[in-house]
């Protein structure tokens, strides 16, 4: 089990603000970053899916493909730990979908329930207990899709002390660290081949693919920075 010196928020403490791009400009880049991996792989795999579960949901990015597709969002689970999270999605669950408040780590799901598994900036969960549970839950041929902010950019602008949490600067001016494990690419590609998954994609999103303003954090000495922000991935279960 993952340990921390220093004392972490939830969530739930940020959720109110957490989607506000003028007070957290750098989500809404990685947001960005991460749907334009996701969107179209979503489009590809949810027609097929009889079952799809979002893990750390937050406000959704699948609910809205699969209305959108006219496919239906009973298929659809939307997980989050945070209940305030999970709020972002509430008309999502009037409409049809399940809503369930548990750990990406631990969701308490049957096994072997779904075909498609997608997560949005999962760097707060994203240990060797995750994938165990994805391939807990993948059926076989099942689609994990994943983004994270990118080991380079981490590596580069987290100091050695925050090196493995997020820090947001809230409206009312208190610090909320939350986790946020950014492995490299051979640790990652181990955490997953470890659990009997293999990587079938991954899509390496820099700076270039962003059509709006850019956060400082994402800028080095004032410059645009050319290494990968987010890092969008593809696992299969044999």
């Amino acid at each position: 089990m993952s340990t921390f010196s220093t004392a972490l928020s939830t969530y739930d403490d940020i959720a109110a603000e957490y989607y506000d791009a003028a007070r957290h400009p750098t989500c809404a880049n990685f947001f960005e970053l991460s749907a334009a991996f996701l969107v179209p792989r979503i489009q590809k795999y949810a027609p097929a899916a009889k079952a799809i579960l979002e893990v750390g949901t937050g406000r959704s990015i699948v609910a809205p493909i699969v209305a959108a597709n006219k496919l239906p969002l009973s298929h659809v689970t939307l997980l989050d730990q945070s209940p305030r999270m999970l709020e972002h999605s509430r008309d999502w669950g009037r409409r049809g979908a399940r809503l369930l408040v548990a750990d990406a780590t631990s969701t308490g799901l049957p096994r072997t329930s779904f075909e498609l598994i997608v997560s949005s900036l999962g760097d707060p969960y994203n240990d060797a207990n995750f994938w165990q549970e994805v391939s807990r839950l993948l059926r076989s041929g099942g689609v994990c899709l994943f983004t994270t902010p990118a080991w380079e950019w981490s590596e580069r602008f987290r100091g050695e002390s925050h090196r493995r949490v997020a820090e947001f600067v809230l409206a009312n001016g208190a610090k909320a660290l939350v986790r946020s494990d950014i492995p490299s690419v051979a640790t990652q590609s181990q955490m997953i081949g470890g659990v009997g998954l293999y990587l079938d994609e991954m899509q390496e999103l820099d700076a270039a693919h962003l059509s709006g303003p850019l956060s400082s954090k994402l800028l080095f000495e004032g410059k645009t920075s050319p290494l990968p922000l987010v890092r969008g991935l593809a696992v299969k279960k044999r």
